[in-house]
């Protein structure tokens, strides 16, 4: 058995440490009564504040009984549990009303979604399990068009597939619009660069539709979809398509001849993400960013705009860039590849050091807590800022404040962007809240809030497009060979 918490629908933490904060918050304030009115309650206030923690005891131990604070799940039988209609209808509506009513579905067509989800009620079925009714719903938070907006299995069922799962034995990865396996089999005499044609029966094609269309990205474009599926696709394909134990794989050899192979399912811990952990699963040791200074031209690799603990963002930019300046370099490509986005501010220091002058970044349109916290606060431009050739290398994966990083880059002309198109624009939904539906414990991490960078002529409904545009192929892929660098390179003259 596992106690899972329950998130708050009113803030975006857990019940008990709303309930906590409220306790607190009352005894301060309480404690003040007592020193206004001290000679008034002279001789009272032990047993007024003796009174108030039973009561607050009492009322914590009845919201503990009635599941406010959270449910004891059985995790064993997490995978095969089975709800009945009513629950999954009510999951169903809560998650409606969330995302209708507080998502500000700047990218979807809310009449449409509105329709879908009406149509949705009468395909589910007693006794369907997690699994079935998350496959049955997910394309609906996909249908949001919303980066930051991602269904994701309960905790329950996280924990249970943990050395239990059995995913798709051989990595693969998406190139164009072919899917390949990377690694050699023996068993199966499956060579790395093998193209695959089906899989049970579905073929490559009706695979990354499945995929694209459960997979949650900013507007219409699939640049961060693709992305995720070329990176993580065993554990999409997972969630989405197939969990069977046994695999029948057609593919092509580099011979070009079809042939046919039978594979186990395995466990593998890497495959073992949900929707939304796997944004962070490239960062898990820390490695948010470095910087390499060679002879001509250095290299900035910002993989999330997120401060690491050892050495903070600012301290590490104004070395670097007083180094350049040392050093007199003045060629510098800053990659972004993989970057998912992160703290806005810190895009905005790493511009300030590209500006020549003071430059607007999100529009006046915010609330007044975003603007007193000085997200509409100007670029200034930083001391020692770099007044060289730029190239920035970009990928599906930039999107929301990666996003935000290179639609700047583009529209003040800072540089040459190089790769391919980014998941997100100028513009992006977040100040995220998370949640968790009442039966299922499917958990919803969604958006509340549209942040627009003060920029004009630039696509809203699908990515930034590269100055340059570069594309991978398998060979490259599986001799490790980085294309994008070595483009970036030549563009630098070096």
């Amino acid at each position: 058995m596992m106690f899972l918490l329950n998130q708050s629908n009113f803030l975006s933490v857990k019940t008990i440490i709303l309930f906590s904060a409220v306790f607190v918050f009352c005894s301060l304030g309480l404690l003040f009564l007592f020193i206004v009115l001290k000679k008034l309650l002279q001789g009272k206030r032990i047993k007024i504040f003796a009174i108030w923690t039973a009561f607050c005891l009492i009322t914590a131990l009845l919201l503990y009984n009635a599941g406010f604070f959270g449910n004891y799940i059985d995790v064993q039988a997490a995978e095969n549990k089975n709800y009945s209609r009513e629950e999954l209808v009510q999951d169903l509506k809560q998650l409606e009303n969330i995302i209708m009513d507080e998502n500000p579905l700047i990218f979807a067509n809310r009449e449409k979604l509105k329709s879908d989800f009406a149509d949705s009620y009468s395909l589910i079925d007693e006794g369907m399990t997690e699994l079935e009714f998350y496959r049955l719903i997910n394309p609906l938070i996909a249908d949001v068009n919303c980066g930051h907006t991602n269904l994701y299995i309960s905790e329950a069922l996280e924990k249970n597939r943990e050395k239990k799962a059995r995913f798709f034995p051989l990595q693969i990865t998406l190139v164009n619009d072919e899917l390949f396996i990377l690694e050699n089999d023996p068993k199966s005499g499956i060579k790395a660069g093998a193209k695959i044609k089906a899989i049970n029966g579905l073929s490559s094609e009706q695979i990354i539709k499945k995929l694209i269309t459960n997979i949650s990205g900013d507007g219409n474009g699939e640049a961060k979809q693709r992305y995720i599926i070329s990176r993580y696709f065993n554990s999409r394909f997972y969630d989405f398509v197939d969990n069977s134990d046994e695999f029948t794989v057609e593919y092509q050899n580099s011979e070009g001849n079809r042939i046919t192979a039978n594979l186990n399912a395995e466990y593998n811990s890497d495959y073992n993400l949900n929707s939304w952990s796997l944004h962070f699963e490239a960062y898990q040791d820390g490695n948010y960013y470095e910087r390499k200074i060679f002879d001509n031209y250095a290299l900035l690799d910002v993989n999330v705009f997120m401060q690491e603990k050892e050495e903070k963002f600012e301290p590490f930019l104004e070395d670097f860039f007083l180094e350049l300046k040392e050093k007199e370099i003045s060629k510098l490509i800053i990659d972004l590849r993989g970057n998912f986005g992160g703290n806005p501010f810190m895009s905005k220091k790493l511009l300030s050091y590209l500006v020549n002058k003071e430059s607007k970044y999100f529009t006046e349109e915010l609330p007044f807590l975003q603007r007193l916290l000085g997200f509409t606060d100007p670029i200034k431009f930083a001391k020692n800022n770099f007044e060289g050739e730029v190239v920035l290398i970009t990928d599906g994966a930039n999107f929301s404040t990666s996003a935000h990083f290179c639609a700047f880059f583009k529209y003040h002309k800072l540089g040459t962007l190089v790769g391919s198109r980014t998941g997100g624009s100028y513009i992006c939904t977040d100040s995220s809240k998370d949640t968790v539906l009442t039966n299922t414990r499917l958990r919803l991490h969604y958006s509340t809030l549209a942040y627009e960078l003060a920029v004009e002529g630039l696509p809203k409904n699908h990515g930034i497009e590269p100055d340059i545009t570069t594309k991978n192929n398998i060979n490259d892929i599986i001799n490790k060979r980085d294309f994008q660098l070595e483009r970036s390179l030549e563009v630098l003259g070096i």
